[in-house]
């Protein structure tokens, strides 16, 4: 009888841990697609101006890493 019982506790648990991941999800799904994509626009940009020469690569470099810590961080 206490298995029985404990089979009904650890469902309710695995059910209630279920339910609150879907309620997180929902919240953090788009958080992450904002992140993944603000990544890939600086990815993107670097690999543009990484075919046009040493130079600009560098230039795009330190300018992007200026603007990630002055700028997008504070939004």
């Amino acid at each position: 009888m206490d298995e029985v019982l404990l089979g009904t506790r650890e469902a309710r648990r695995w059910g209630l841990f279920l339910e609150e991941l879907k309620k997180v999800s929902s919240v953090a799904v788009p958080f992450m697609a904002v992140a993944v994509s603000q990544y890939l626009l600086q990815a993107v940009s670097v690999m543009m101006a990484g075919h046009l020469g040493q130079l600009s690569l560098s230039a795009v470099a330190i300018a992007t890493s200026f603007c990630n810590v002055t700028g997008f961080s504070l939004l």
